[in-house]
């Protein structure tokens, strides 16, 4: 019986080095782009999401998530009433 104890009550369930979450966010990117393009570009690209969701998960919270949203996607993505577009940068007044 090869029973595993975690050291600690709320360590999540790891795969290798990855939570679950994770290896999605590696081995989506890394399949789909082995098809398309080249393994090296699915390597490197999961990494950059792997890392870009680690730093997400260290700050603890979804503004910082809709705050680049909101200056790198287009106005009509994001889709706030209440403030401007990210492109006006000058305001009047």
């Amino acid at each position: 019986m090869d029973t595993r104890i975690p050291q600690y009550l709320d360590e999540p369930e790891r795969y290798f080095i990855f939570t679950p979450d994770e290896l999605i966010v590696v081995v989506v990117p890394l399949g789909l782009l082995t098809v398309v393009a080249n393994f090296v570009v699915g390597l490197v690209v999961g990494f950059a999401c792997f890392w870009a969701l680690r730093r997400l998960k260290k700050g603890g919270s979804l503004t910082k998530l809709l705050w680049l949203m909101f200056w790198l996607l287009p106005y009509e993505v994001v889709g706030l009433k209440k403030t401007p577009p990210a492109q006006h940068r000058l305001m009047v007044g």
